[in-house]
């Protein structure tokens, strides 16, 4: 019976998207501005979006919409644009409300799931990067019941990464810390995601 789908392709896919996780950007800033300032179960709740926002990509890598920016730069152009757009107001907004307690600005619930996905589908370069870990480490794209394990997978190691990080996040120490400078975090992660947002569309 055939190997279904590479070990040693699917483990170099895992740790190119480990290297993403970890790596400064929107993303790592939503999360730990909920889980700090909202606590576990929305730090948990916008990791859930964060995670079915990346693999979204990922599954739209699969079923080639790298190909069609190719084929349509245009489609590519607005999306960027719309994203840094999307990043610029969180910036905007995570700057205008620095100074005030981190419960009253921070959302909860169903919308700690919302900033994650919107966060993550902000940056239309995630599939453009996951496509090129597909085609880099993978012998050819995947498809069918390979793509959909890989497609899972890369889901399952999304949820890990920030239900591992949320716990982390909620010890109360670190949570301290992070109410008593919460206005200088704000607004360094207000002027990060700003230059993002910049790059982003430009």
């Amino acid at each position: 019976m055939p190997e279904l789908i590479d070990i040693t392709a699917l483990l170099a896919f895992n740790l190119a998207i480990m290297g993403a996780l970890v790596s400064p950007g929107p993303a790592l800033l939503a999360m730990l501005r909920t889980a700090l300032g909202a606590g576990r179960r929305a730090g948990f709740l916008c990791g859930l979006g964060l995670a079915f926002g990346a693999t979204l990509w990922s599954l739209l890598a699969v079923l080639g919409l790298s190909a069609i920016f190719a084929v349509a730069p245009w489609a590519f152009v607005a999306l960027k644009i719309a994203g840094g757009l999307y990043l610029a107001w969180f910036a905007f907004m995570l700057w205008r409300q620095a100074d005030r307690p981190a419960q009253a600005d921070l959302p909860g619930g169903l919308s700690g799931f919302r900033l994650g996905l919107v966060t993550n589908l902000a940056n239309p370069k995630a599939v453009v990067f996951i496509a090129a870990i597909f085609t880099t480490v993978f012998p050819a794209m995947p498809t069918g019941a390979e793509a959909v394990l890989v497609v899972l997978n890369h889901l399952a190691l999304e949820i890990l990464f920030y239900s591992l990080l949320t716990v982390g996040l909620g010890i109360a120490a670190v949570r301290i810390v992070y109410l008593k400078c919460k206005a200088l975090f704000d607004r360094a992660a207000a002027a990060l995601l700003g230059v993002m947002a910049l790059r982003i569309a430009t």
